[in-house]
């Protein structure tokens, strides 16, 4: 994506004030894949390299991929040579890995630039090996404060993706950003020959205001307790999905 590229977006900056989400959604890794290990993953998307050194404790063998040119010089930078992780230039609709390569695949935070995660979601499959997992997160339209603005002015959030653009200071312009309904993104899922088996609510506390008055260590403590027990209510603005390909 362009917007990933231009050398006025600096992507890791964004993630420089945001130690809390990051450490959240290794707390829903680990809620969700316990002590597991694999022997090969596949991180997609993965940006600079964020979330893939878990994974390289976990498995094997890790394959990051990534379309942004300049993500994946970050990502060589950042993890350095391990024999384990390979960096691939490649999309979440089209990975260029082989069929039936991966026991494990996740996918954060790149949904949010995909309408239609159908593609992205059939890709996946072709990548998984049978009975291979898939962690797949998501910005959540149906969050709490969500809900209360649709009480609030008495529209209702709809059951597709509801795309906004973020004002970004670069040469590509807005970025897009689309939120999905939960129930929607699960019933892709299903459609595509996957089975649930556990949501997580996840960055429940990630208001500024919160963040600055209460501590990061007890706000990731209130985390980890809350993050099953919120998923029911689809509570959070980011949902974590564990599901299974099924056999064919």
């Amino acid at each position: 994506m362009a917007y990933y590229d231009d050398p006025q977006f600096q992507y890791s900056d964004f993630w420089s004030s945001r130690e809390y989400e990051h450490r959240s959604e290794l707390i829903a890794l680990d809620q969700l894949l316990g002590g597991r290990k694999f022997t090969t993953a596949v991180d997609i998307g993965g940006g600079f390299g964020r979330l893939t050194r878990w994974l390289a404790g976990r498995c094997q063998k890790v394959y990051l991929v990534e379309p942004s040119v300049k993500m994946r010089q970050l990502a060589r930078k950042k993890l350095g040579q391990s024999p384990r992780i390979f960096i691939r230039a490649g999309q979440a609709q089209d990975t260029n890995l082989p069929k039936s390569c991966a026991e494990l695949v996740i996918m954060v935070r790149v949904l949010h630039h995909l309408p239609n995660p159908g593609p992205a979601i059939e890709e996946i499959r072709r990548i998984l090996k049978p009975k291979g997992l898939v962690v797949v997160e998501f910005a959540n339209s149906l969050h709490f404060m969500a809900r209360i603005k649709s009480w609030l002015t008495g529209r209702p959030i709809l059951p597709g993706p509801v795309e906004k653009r973020h004002p970004g200071n670069i040469a590509a312009g807005t970025i897009p950003y689309v939120n999905h309904h939960p129930v929607a993104v699960q019933k892709q899922l299903l459609r595509q020959g996957f089975r649930i088996l556990k949501i997580l609510s996840v960055s429940n506390f990630r208001k500024p205001v919160v963040k600055k008055l209460i501590p990061i260590n007890v706000l990731l403590g209130l985390e980890s307790r809350s993050q099953e027990s919120l998923a029911a209510l689809y509570f959070g603005p980011s949902i974590f999905i564990l599901a299974q390909k099924i056999d064919n």
